[in-house]
């Protein structure tokens, strides 16, 4: 019995391509904690993106900065536990800031909280007075500013810089038209 071309297709499709195990588990998967260091450079021509890089770059050295001082602070009191915990929590609030700040300065277009649009101008604005608490931390850290109020003050602006960011991630709301 000769086989019968009829039955058998001559076109097959083409074979899938290679994909990664995550294409293959996770389609449609978006990593949130990807960003470009580029978001830190002050190699640019544009004083509002200047000027927004250095508001992220010093609230990122403040908060660096009081960290270390932490954690010399816990080694200089004998507290090796503390130090070693210490450590661990400023490596990765150093990484979720920066991550956040990063978040904060490539955000483009307006999105929409609570009925009101948000856009480029209020996420500079947030960039600029939270550098300026964070200098105000920093003096008062030095100025003996209290235990509760650095603890608030410092935990209020990681729970702010956080929220911020992730207001950054929606999408952005499409233009108005007027046609």
């Amino acid at each position: 019995m000769a086989p019968n071309n009829q039955s058998f297709p001559q076109d097959l499709p083409p074979r899938p391509q290679a994909t990664s195990w995550r294409e293959r588990n996770c389609p449609g998967f978006r990593g949130c904690w990807s960003f470009s260091w580029e978001a830190y450079s002050l190699a640019t021509g544009d004083l509002a993106v200047m000027t927004r890089r250095i508001c992220m770059i010093t609230t990122l050295g403040i908060r660096t900065a009081l960290s270390i001082l932490g954690v010399l602070f816990r080694a200089y009191s004998g507290s090796i536990g503390g130090m070693v915990i210490g450590s661990i929590l400023a490596v990765l609030g150093f990484l979720f800031v920066a991550w956040c700040l990063a978040k904060i300065g490539e955000a483009e277009g307006t999105r929409k909280v609570l009925g009101t649009n948000i856009g480029r101008w209020h996420f500079d604005f947030f960039l600029l007075a939270s550098a300026l608490i964070h200098v105000g931390i920093l003096v008062g850290f030095f100025t003996r500013m209290g235990n509760t109020g650095f603890l608030v003050s410092w935990y209020g602006m990681w729970i702010l810089i956080f929220a911020v960011a992730w207001i950054t991630t929606w999408t952005p709301e499409p233009p108005d038209s007027y046609v």
